[in-house]
């Protein structure tokens, strides 16, 4: 096998959803972390601790909303 040759790249398309029950799901956990990044943005504009804290937890909730199972199964 030559070192030197290239790879192919392995696409992974973009999760679909199997069921209009996990879209309505999926859907709801977004507009809770979206209102949940919101509110956090009001509280660090008020200048309160907080507001971070809201921002790392729903920005974090948000990301795993978008990831796969297997990104972070141990």
């Amino acid at each position: 096998m030559d070192p030197f040759k290239r790879r192919k790249k392995k696409h992974t398309p973009f999760h679909a959803v199997s069921s209009p029950r996990e879209l309505v799901r999926l859907l709801i956990n977004v507009v809770l972390c979206v209102t949940g990044l919101v509110f956090g943005f009001i509280y660090l504009i008020k200048g309160l601790v907080i507001g971070w804290l809201l921002i790392a937890a729903f920005t974090f909730f948000l990301l795993v909303q978008f990831s796969e199972p297997t990104d972070y199964d141990i």
